[in-house]
């Protein structure tokens, strides 16, 4: 059946604006109520088993679709908690992790600076006043005395002994007295034997007196130094403990705040005689008693929404920075520096799916953080035992955390077949639809979307007529003439392009018209359309040959699609078949014997012998060989979209009957003969329009195709105006009889009663020709067969 443009022209909607200067940018999305509703389900179930994965294909707004709702959602829910790393006076390699109010977390790291620096400021200057000093003073003279006593009364003792005690400086010594006189060592050595037995005796006495002294005086030394202490630490806390009283007042509900604090305090009240010695060593302690925020929510309202543009490790989990002194690597409880996970804590995290499966251990430590409820900072060199480096240990902080992936389908399905926790995690799926039907309200949403890119990047406003040509580029993107593309991420470019094209060559337009938008097209396409062209020229060169004029038996105009980049079109491709008698029956399928060909095109090869044998009745008697070839190509052949073409070069070798070189033919087939649509319809039919155009219109022109691809026309407006004008010609078919027809000029011909097709029809002589090949080989059995 010959179309006419109104079968398949695209049914515009009335859009009841005559630009978009006065529209509102959408708030919501087109279509996808599949998806919403999914999506919706998976932020509604809080389980840790319920994360989010959104398929589709990339530039369809899966991203924005995602970021939008979620916008819209995480305001009504609760902001989450702040959290911070402090030291952790037990053991200082193991940072402790403290919550806080949402939005606390700043206002408490400001208020314990200036309460640590007050505290610093009043020691300091009680230090040097009178009260604090009057009771040093007091208790250090009170220990002066109490070890004046002990050595004045070791002085006595060894005098009773006969001997003097006496200070140098190398410690407390005893030189023995006689008759009033102290002896020097050489008046001792003369003195008789007997008097010297007798010193020698009591000096064991005197050395029993000596070191009991000692143990007093080191006992009494420790507790004046314990006392001293007692007295500092009781006047440093009783100087410091007003200067906190307000804040352990502030923070009076949170046990963890209230435990740091007072661990703060007995820190500065044992360390402060060295704390007040040294600024640097000021600066060590202020360092000690600060706080490392990690989470901090005091920026937004309800629930935070995080999108990782580049996860890493580190970027997900965090990391414990270093730095180097006199060749020594240090770290501390300041340098742990928070991840995504920290920072979407709480809320909701958007995922890459691919860029996450493409990072080293990025995959397993999100599963390993999701299924545990915790972040655990430990840095990668470390956990893959790269690194002997004793480092710190932060405690893990708790993780309520909703997870949103974003992938194609083929990520989703790979994750789901071979890894089992993918299962026990993101049990809720969006499938994100890459088309939407095109209808009054998606039109109108649609013009919305296009204001919403006006407004973002401060275009020029659209016509309505531009609007409708995006539209339907939209529809040309989708491949059909009933439903938009979904991929608005790449009709933002043709928009951008169009303003650029507006504002370049129509400037004294003030808004962007149909013409820009066309051009725009035009353009974009014309900067991945370079293959294209070559081909075309090579065409027209006559290095790939195409009749599109006259008749020919056993040849025909097949149609290809080629991809190059992102950027399709059709090809036309001369299929030939040739038929003949041989001892060694068969057909021959020449680009699948050569290695040429994938599965689809193998198994549609097999079907056109299926076909062979049901709609001609053969049996082993009625055989014959032939071979099918596509001509001039010399890559992998794919798909079974030329299996209709195949069928008909073979009918006209058979039949002998000549077929219209100016139609060409696309359409698989089954094995009764009916026709299947196929994909690439715009490329194929535009592929061999231009052909023609390049060799000359004739007006007999055309392109058969199945009578399901009639919605898949979406033909650019050169084409559109050949066909309203009988230059150019588009026909459907239901089955293989209606192709014969057009290609031929001949009836097909139906079965009689008696089982036998119409005389002189197509099927007639095909049957009539394998009669032929029969004759020459009739002593041998044969069978019809693919190779």
């Amino acid at each position: 059946m010959k179309l006419n443009f109104d079968s398949f022209k695209i049914n515009m909607p009335e859009l009841n604006f005559d630009n978009t200067e006065k529209l509102s940018p959408m708030k919501d999305y087109i279509g996808q109520k599949r998806a919403y509703e999914a999506i919706l389900m998976g932020l509604e179930i809080e389980q840790k088993t319920h994360n989010i994965f959104i398929t589709g294909p990339v530039n369809t707004g899966r991203r924005t679709f995602a970021k939008n709702i979620l916008s819209k959602y995480s305001t009504n829910k609760k902001t989450p908690r702040d959290y911070v790393y402090v030291f952790n006076f037990k053991d200082s390699m193991k940072p402790k992790a403290i919550s806080l109010k949402s939005g606390t977390s700043k206002i408490f790291k400001k208020e314990l600076e200036e309460t640590v620096e007050m505290s610093f400021n009043a020691l300091k200057k009680g230090l040097e006043g009178e009260d604090f000093s009057k009771k040093r003073t007091q208790l250090e003279q009170e220990y002066l005395f109490e070890r004046k006593k002990i050595w004045e009364e070791l002085k006595t003792q060894v005098e009773k002994l006969g001997f003097k005690l006496q200070f140098t400086s190398n410690g407390a010594v005893t030189i023995p007295v006689y008759e009033g006189k102290e002896l020097t060592d050489e008046e001792y050595d003369k003195l008789p034997d007997e008097v010297k037995n007798q010193y020698e005796e009591k000096t064991t006495i005197l050395r029993q007196l000596m070191e009991k002294t000692m143990v007093k005086i080191t006992e009494m030394d420790k507790n004046y130094r314990e006392e001293l202490r007692n007295l500092e630490k009781y006047w440093a806390l009783f100087t410091i403990s007003g200067i906190f009283e307000e804040l352990l007042k502030t923070y009076n509900d949170n046990s963890d705040i209230i435990e740091y604090l007072n661990e703060i305090k007995n820190d500065i009240s044992e360390n402060f005689p060295e704390i007040l010695s040294d600024e640097n060593l000021q600066k060590y302690y202020k360092k000690k008693y600060s706080v490392n925020i990690i989470i901090d929510n005091s920026a937004i309202s309800g629930a935070p929404v995080i999108e990782a543009t580049d996860p890493t490790y580190s970027s997900l989990i965090g990391k414990i920075e270093y730095i180097s002194q006199m060749g020594v690597l240090k770290t501390d409880f300041t340098m742990i520096k928070p991840g995504l996970l920290h920072k979407a804590n709480g809320g909701y995290l958007i995922l890459d799916a691919e860029k996450i499966l493409k990072s080293s251990y990025v995959w397993e430590t999100l599963k390993n953080a999701l299924m545990n409820e915790e972040i655990k900072i430990e840095n990668l060199e470390g956990k893959i035992g790269l690194s002997v480096v004793h480092t710190l240990e932060p405690d893990p902080i708790p993780l309520n955390i909703k997870v949103i992936m974003i992938g194609e389908e083929w990520m989703y399905e790979l994750l789901y077949s071979y890894d089992p926790d993918f299962k026990k995690l993101f049990n809720i799926k969006v499938p994100f639809d890459t088309e939407i039907e095109l209808n009054k309200e998606n039109a109108e949403y649609f013009s919305m979307f296009v204001k919403n890119i006006i407004k973002e990047n401060n275009l020029k406003d659209f016509t309505k007529k531009a609007i409708e040509e995006l539209i339907k580029y939209s529809c040309r993107l989708n491949g059909k003439n009933d439903k938009i593309s979904a991929k608005f991420g790449l009709l933002k470019n043709i928009i951008l392009e169009s303003n650029y094209i507006s504002e370049r060559y129509s400037d004294t337009i003030p808004y962007v018209d149909g013409n820009s938008v066309k051009e725009a097209i035009k353009k974009h396409e014309n900067m991945f359309s370079l293959y294209k062209d070559k081909i075309m020229e090579s065409i027209k060169d006559g290095q790939l040959i195409l009749e599109t004029k006259g008749k020919k038996i056993g040849q025909i105009n097949g149609l290809t699609v080629m991809e190059v980049d992102s950027y399709s079109f059709g090809v036309p491709v001369k299929i030939t078949a040739k038929v003949y008698s041989a001892k060694q029956a068969g057909l021959l399928d020449i680009q699948r014997d050569a290695d040429l060909s994938g599965k689809i095109h193998r198994k549609s090869t097999m079907i056109i012998e299926n076909y062979f044998y049901s709609k001609y009745h053969l049996d082993e008697h009625m055989v014959f060989s032939a071979s099918i070839s596509f001509e001039q190509v010399y890559s992998m052949l794919e798909g079974d979209s030329a299996s209709l073409a195949e069928v008909l070069s073979l009918i006209s070798a058979v039949s002998q009957i000549p077929i219209n070189q100016n139609i060409a033919v696309t359409g698989s087939i089954d094995q009764n003969g009916n026709i299947q649509p196929v994909g690439g319809i715009i490329e194929k039919v535009e592929g061999f329009y231009n052909v023609c155009k390049i060799q000359g219109l004739t007006g007999e022109q055309g392109v058969i195709i199945p009578c399901q691809n009639i919605k898949n026309l979406v033909l650019n407006d050169e084409v559109e105006e050949a066909i309203i004008n009988g230059k150019f010609h588009i026909y459907s078919v239901k089955n293989v009889d209606e192709a014969i027809e057009i290609m031929t000029g001949i009836k097909a011909g139906k079965i009689d009663e008696h089982g036998n097709f119409e005389k002189d029809s197509v099927n007639y002589q095909v049957l009539e020709g394998i009669k032929r090949l029969k004759h020459l080989h009739p002593t041998k059995k044969r069978f019809l067969f693919f190779k």
